[in-house]
């Protein structure tokens, strides 16, 4: 299923199930909007609603509240109007359009629309269209606009049609206050007797009626094509509505190079029906404009995720991660089903919402989009999946790259990963990416991962072992860098090692024991642990040593000439050894015994040879991890001490 099917598919479904024009069911106002129907926001003082009774007589007037959301009429050319283009809205405009005093050429425009809409309505009675159509053929919007803002205070109104009046400021400082005319966009509410008001914004019944017109119109059109989205014959159309800002989905190069061979206009390129793409645009804007399906991924660019038959449920969570991790628990109740620790539970009721068992048909879908220009958008990525496809693929990413954060298991976010492959640690103490391209970039390589199954890519697995070669870059940030690094490095092992590798679970590692690499990351943790016990051990009270060990130094020296480096390290930690043998001397044999066990299976494999020389790979790290999550685990000594022997 390509994209533009599965964007009629799931507005239709809403269609069918009463999701389309529900107020009740708006998020921050905002609704899946009708067929030639667009919505806009109130900036401030920028939506006017006027008041008619049922007389057609204006009788109030007031600006909307900041951030509400309108819904009104649109025509095949007002959606795409722009310069000097004068191609009215239908009913509901600005008021260079809706008064005659601004623009008598627009106006003039309007009123003929007006008109032809009030002989429709004759034959297709709608009591609230009539009451409104009434009103707006007496042209006095300005005059009532004006009435009813400005009241009996004094004005005036210069050659641009700027409004200039004087209000009063709550510190009683008089100041002069300037509206562009031209740019107040106006809208009706019906006041009945006996009845409740009711706004255009949530007049479905009107809304209907003009969807019945254009649907008209557009029957007794003269050229009739096929659809390529539906295959029926219908009214197709060449423009077609943005879905950020004017930045459109499909549109047509004006650039005439661009047909040469098959085609001779952009018209032959494809054909769409207009009602087709209304269903299509407005599903995409509702999906774009929502927080519960999209994320954002920098550079213009989101990511979008939903399912087709069950909306309600908004999407799954791929990219972004909760920047406090104790807040975990806390957004468990967020509408997006979270990819990644404990609340990777939720990912089984998302798909199965409340049905038994996994449908087959192509339900969840996953696309990228990225805004390329102010009039172009591109779509960088789309899948299209069954539920049971989805969730195995979602949940193999999740098992496959799970670890540890600080007790708790789950899998790093793209975000987390990105930030630490390619970011630095900032000033306040967190890993950040601030190239935003190569960000968005790495997200748009890692969804596939997830989606399709792919394996991650190799250098992003070889960049987590370089970055964590460096340890002492991390001030703050090193055991989050830990954990994501194995998370990446255990991932690839996965990937193109398959059933040759198997450290999901740290108590199986028994082919990494005899591995060179991880016996030296041991090492390293066990000389580590070895100075910070000492350390603590003679700092008083709950205060941890935040002194640079030896090993902190000696890192990447040990990363790249691993024996030399280990011979260097024993000398520094002897003094170490020394004191917990004059203090602890259980501590001291169970460390001297670890360090014994490796160094008879490095000596075992040939390793303190003089020909065995060179640097140690990714399982360094593992067994860096591995020896240090063992030494922390809160065992008593003897116990560890048995844990080790093979």
């Amino acid at each position: 299923m390509n994209l533009m099917n599965a964007l009629l598919a799931t507005y239709d479904f809403a269609l069918k199930n009463d999701l389309v024009d529900n107020h009740k069911l708006s998020t921050n106002g905002q609704v899946l909007l009708p067929i030639y129907h667009s919505n806009k926001r109130n900036n401030g003082e920028d939506i006017f609603e006027i008041t008619i009774d049922e007389q057609s007589n204006a009788i109030g007037g007031r600006f909307l509240e900041k951030d509400q959301y309108i819904v009104f009429p649109i025509t095949e050319d007002s959606i795409t109007r722009s310069g000097s283009k004068k191609a009215p809205h239908a009913i509901c405009d600005e008021l260079s359009y809706l008064a005659k005093n601004i623009d008598k050429e627009k106006n003039k425009i309007f009123q003929e629309n007006i008109e032809k809409l009030i002989i429709f309505e004759k034959d297709n009675p709608n009591d609230n269209f009539r009451i409104i159509g009434k009103y707006l053929k007496k042209n006095s919007v300005l005059e009532d606009f004006i009435e009813h803002y400005i009241g009996r205070k004094e004005y005036s109104i210069d050659k641009k049609f700027n409004l200039k009046y004087a209000i009063e400021d709550p510190n009683g400082k008089v100041r002069q206050k300037i509206l562009d005319l031209t740019k107040i966009f106006v809208t009706f509410k019906i006041q009945k007797l006996m009845e409740a008001d009711i706004s255009f914004t949530k007049d479905i019944d009107i809304h209907n009626f003009y969807i019945e017109y254009i649907k008209e119109k557009n029957r007794l059109g003269e050229q009739l094509e096929y659809c390529d989205i539906t295959g029926k014959l219908d009214y197709c159309i060449e423009r077609h509505r943005g879905v950020v800002g004017n930045a459109k989905l499909i549109s047509i190069s004006n650039n005439n190079e661009t047909y040469y061979g098959r085609f001779k206009k952009g018209n032959e390129v494809n054909h769409i029906s207009y009602e087709a793409s209304q269903k299509v645009h407005n599903m995409l804007k509702f999906l774009l404009d929502n927080d519960n399906y999209k994320r954002f991924i920098g550079e213009g660019a989101y990511i979008i995720n939903w399912l087709s038959q069950d909306l309600a449920r908004g999407g799954v969570e791929l990219v972004s991660s909760v920047d406090d991790e104790d807040d975990y628990e806390e957004d468990e109740e967020i509408t997006m089903s979270t990819l990644g620790g404990g609340l990777s539970k939720n990912l089984n009721n998302y798909f199965l919402g409340n049905i038994n068992e996994f449908e087959t048909y192509d339900d969840f879908h996953v696309l990228i989009i990225e805004k390329i220009s102010n009039g172009r958008m591109s779509i960088k990525y789309f899948r299209s999946l069954s539920r049971s496809e989805a969730y195995n693929r979602v949940k193999d990413w999740y098992q496959s790259t799970q670890w540890d954060f600080k007790g708790t298991k789950r899998s790093p976010s793209i975000h987390e990963i990105t930030n630490f492959i390619y970011g630095l640690e900032n000033s306040k103490g967190y890993l950040s990416c601030e190239n935003k391209k190569l960000s968005k970039k790495t997200v748009e390589r890692l969804i596939p991962c997830i989606i399709d199954g792919k394996k991650i890519p190799r250098d992003v697995v070889r960049t987590a072992f370089y970055r964590l070669s460096n340890k002492i870059s991390y001030k703050n940030t090193w055991a989050s860098a830990l954990s994501i690094g194995c998370s990446m490095i255990n991932k690839g092992k996965i990937d193109y090692e398959g059933d040759n590798y198997n450290f999901r679970k740290l108590s199986e590692v028994k082919q990494l024991k005899s591995n060179r690499s991880f016996c030296y990351g041991k090492l390293a943790a066990i000389y580590e642990k070895i100075e910070t016990d000492v350390i603590r051990g003679r700092q008083s009270g709950d205060v941890k040593g935040q002194r640079i060990t030896n090993i902190d130094k000696f890192w990447t020296s040990m990363i790249r000439t691993p024996e030399r480096t280990r011979f260097m390290l024993e000398e520094k930690i002897r003094p170490y050894l020394n004191m917990l043998k004059r203090s602890n001397i259980k501590t001291y044999t169970f460390y001297d015994k670890l360090i014994q066990n490796i160094t008879m299976e490095l000596l075992n494999m040939g390793e303190l040879e003089d020909n065995k020389k060179g640097s140690v790979d990714e399982d360094f790290i593992l067994g860096y991890y591995y020896q240090k999550s063992e030494l922390y685990k809160g065992k008593g000594v003897a116990e560890q001490g048995n844990g080790e022997k093979d």
